[in-house]
């Protein structure tokens, strides 16, 4: 009967569990996911991005999950209020957008849960992405 030594046993396993924990590491290359048609990876924080998505309000779209036409008065009065306001891409990336060292409320209340075209600065940070200095593409 073929016996292992129990050390021997965990020293096979100890090294399989290290292999596997680095698996997730060596394929994540730090690119973040790619938003509309643009690959965030390709763009740095800085760059001028255009996204094509649904205008947001925020405090209820992190607070419930509301979106779409079903919320849009909703979204209007909340944006319109001064609740921060975003876009949502067509590949699910969220963006919390402002204007030039001020809310974009204003410009972007009565598209709320519609979708349009914003560019802007792209500033991401621990996991949270910005459009500053935003304005609609028509």
């Amino acid at each position: 009967m073929n016996h292992i030594h129990p050390f021997t046993k965990f020293c096979a396993l100890l090294a399989a569990s290290a292999a596997f924990a680095v698996l997730p590491l060596a394929a994540h290359d730090g690119d973040m996911p790619a938003s509309g048609e643009h690959d965030m990876g390709a763009m740095k924080s800085g760059s001028q991005v255009t996204v094509t998505g649904e205008v947001l309000d925020m405090a209820c779209y992190l607070d419930h999950g509301a979106h779409g036409e079903k919320h849009a008065d909703c979204a209007k009065t909340c944006i319109s209020s001064g609740l921060p306001v975003g876009i949502k891409g067509a590949d699910g990336t969220v963006y919390l957008l402002i204007g030039e060292h001020k809310p974009a409320n204003a410009l972007l209340a009565d598209y709320a849960a519609k979708t349009v075209t914003v560019k802007g600065k792209l500033v991401s940070r621990d996991g949270l992405n910005l459009l500053e200095n935003i304005e609609i593409v028509k």
